[in-house]
């Protein structure tokens, strides 16, 4: 019975063989039939994780994706485009502003075609997966900033504005309705400034005369940051003033979150070195290590004292950066990070040249019966 019990399995098994390769092979003609017009639209609906993972189940789904990376890309960016004609109510009431690419990929559209001497190409812009990948991480990286720095910023208000302090003190009811609408009003007034930071700090990065050893220490830096000023979006001196006071905001609220381990006044730079070691995701990085913190302070008992936390080893890995970054620069500490030469110069003296210092500060994002978040620099006045 055995060798006749053996020779049956085995039947089984060639004939569950022969199925699988029946089936697998009919899958692969269903793709191969599918017009292109359907399959890129099917495809556009997945997300990039997705993409990539049918990318990698057969040979005839990679083929196909390969071939029309370009058509896909760009069905998958009109997809995540809202229409242009929508109003400010509409945009107010919207579901998630990470759903929507319109603006970002204005900021950073896709990179011009590459020209070679054997391929002749056509004028298109090269729409293409890592394009997409790179516009979703940067656009990841406006909402997470702008939602943490608007966190801080309220958290900030409510514990030091002299009107605002009290009531919070003293209110018993509402307290997380009034805090989660004051982060959401302030959240979406600095969103669009925080993605204007990093189109700037990108650009200026990209700039083939900057050195990557001393981004911000050539003779050239200060006419370039200028330059990148003059022209889109900063043309428009309303988005200038507003990318100046977030960039305000930013840099203050990052000074006060590394004190007490690091002295105010030496703050600047480390803040300098942040900005110059990288654009804005270090400082997510940061954010996010100190509202972890928080979160585990405000939740443990009051006995408890805290020797370590997230933060300050997010201040050790800036030590090893700075030595590094010295290493690379051969030069002293002192002097060679300025905040001031990273953006506010330059910015200052386009405002000063458009005549726009002094100006109107702007109005204050409220928080509590009439108290707000001021989005302001030296040079604001209020409005007689």
């Amino acid at each position: 019975m055995s060798p006749i019990f053996d020779r049956f399995r085995s039947a089984v098994r060639d004939l569950r063989k022969r199925k699988y390769k029946a089936s697998s092979s009919q899958e692969h003609c269903v793709w191969k039939r599918l017009p292109t017009s359907a399959f890129v639209n099917i495809v556009a609906q997945c997300t990039l994780d997705d993409v990539y993972s049918l990318s990698l189940t057969c040979h005839v789904l990679h083929r196909r994706i390969k071939q029309n990376e370009y058509s896909i890309s760009q069905q998958y960016l009109r997809r995540r485009k809202r229409g242009r004609d929508i109003t400010a109510h509409e945009e107010a009431n919207t579901s998630s502003p990470g759903d929507d690419l319109t603006f970002i990929s204005d900021l950073f559209p896709p990179p011009p075609p590459q020209y070679t001497d054997e391929v002749t190409q056509d004028d298109r812009p090269e729409y293409s997966f890592g394009y997409l990948a790179d516009l979703t991480r940067c656009w990841t990286t406006c909402i997470r900033l702008s939602y943490h720095l608007a966190a801080y910023a309220v958290q900030h208000h409510l514990r030091t504005d002299s009107v605002a302090k009290v009531l919070w003190s003293s209110s018993k009811t509402e307290k997380d309705y009034v805090y989660t609408k004051g982060v959401s009003l302030l959240q979406s007034r600095i969103l669009r400034p925080v993605a204007y930071l990093i189109f700037f700090l990108e650009s200026y990065a990209s700039n083939p005369r900057i050195p990557s050893a001393k981004p911000f220490q050539t003779h050239h830096s200060a006419n370039i940051q200028e330059s990148i000023l003059q022209h889109t979006p900063f043309n428009d001196t309303e988005a200038l003033l507003s990318t100046h006071h977030c960039m305000h905001l930013l840099c203050s609220s990052v000074r006060r979150m590394m004190t007490p381990d690091i002295p105010y006044a030496s703050t600047e730079n480390w803040v300098s070195l942040l900005l110059t070691m990288s654009t804005l995701e270090r400082m997510v990085q940061f954010f996010i290590a100190a509202a972890e913190d928080g979160n585990e302070e405000s939740s443990a008992s009051a006995s408890t004292t805290f020797t370590w936390n997230r933060r300050r080893e997010f201040l050790l890995q800036m030590r090893k950066d700075l030595d590094e970054y010295m290493a690379l620069t051969s030069d002293g500490f002192s002097g060679s990070l300025r905040l001031r030469g990273i953006w506010f110069e330059a910015a200052e003296k386009e405002l000063n040249r458009r005549e726009s210092l002094p100006h109107i500060s702007e109005e204050p994002v409220p928080i509590l019966h009439g108290s707000g978040v001021m989005l302001r620099c030296r040079y604001c006045e209020d409005e007689r």
